[in-house]
């Protein structure tokens, strides 16, 4: 994803953090999906994780970034970029360590908000139809195994994580950026 796309994400979630009214949830319900949006922007595309002195290609047409450390790696791509593969065509993105730095500020913010208790609620009533998604899914399974009609099922590869786990992610790993002087 390009810094353009990422800077506007992070913009969506100031103005909906800004503007909501902690006694009215219906206010801060974009913050659920917004917030795991942006921080799979900001994911390294070798670590997966949000990324650490992010660098992107020179490359124009490459919109990836990476960690630093991570520089080199195996990407997790699929279909790979072929833009990607020169190691030595990625270099610091200012731009995007001062988006990690304000994806830290934000999530630091939110989680000392009184929003954070209806982020936790939202989080145990996602969680528990989760479980009760698998388990119907369990059901089904055994009865198409006993039927013989079981038929093999693609799993695609979505990031399933909690607003909770990223604003964690804001501030635990996004505080090991080195600062832009």
């Amino acid at each position: 994803m390009d810094t353009e796309n990422c800077t506007n994400l992070y913009l969506q979630v100031c103005q909906t953090f800004l503007t909501c009214k902690y006694d009215d949830p219906s206010t801060f319900e974009d913050l659920y999906k917004l917030l795991p949006w942006l921080r799979q922007s900001l994911t390294c595309c070798v670590c997966s994780k949000v990324v650490v002195d992010p660098m992107s290609s020179t490359q124009t047409h490459c919109q990836h970034f990476v960690c630093a450390k991570c520089r080199g790696g195996k990407m997790v791509l699929r279909p790979s970029c072929s833009w990607c593969k020169d190691a030595n065509a990625f270099e610091i993105n200012e731009h995007l360590v001062i988006l990690v730095q304000c994806f830290s500020k934000i999530c630091e913010l939110i989680l000392h908000s009184p929003i954070n208790d209806h982020i936790i609620k939202y989080d145990q009533n996602r969680k528990k139809e989760q479980q009760k998604e698998a388990t119907g899914k369990k059901e089904e399974h055994s009865k198409k195994r006993r039927s013989g009609t079981r038929r093999h099922q693609v799993s695609s590869r979505i990031l399933n994580i909690s607003v909770s786990e990223v604003l964690q992610d804001g501030i635990s790993k996004c505080n090991q950026t080195t600062p832009v002087t």
